[in-house]
């Protein structure tokens, strides 16, 4: 089983070039990097969300599918 490994503070800050909690989050949502919200307000990222592109992705919806039967 692997551990967990997240990004530092200044890694974040380096990714999204922002210093400051809103100015990270807006970063991280615009493009699409998956985050949590630490308990102090800050962004927390995985380092599996920027090495790994299927978990970073948000999952789109598909098309609609009836589920009446025929």
């Amino acid at each position: 089983m692997s551990s967990i490994e997240f990004l530092t503070h200044e890694q974040v800050c380096e990714l999204t070039a922002a210093r400051t909690k809103a100015g990270q989050l807006t970063v991280l949502r615009k493009n699409g990097v998956r985050h949590t919200i630490k308990r102090n307000g800050w962004p927390c990222v995985t380092t599996s969300a920027l090495l790994d592109p299927k978990q970073s992705q948000s999952s789109e919806p598909g098309t609609w599918q009836p589920r009446k039967a025929i």
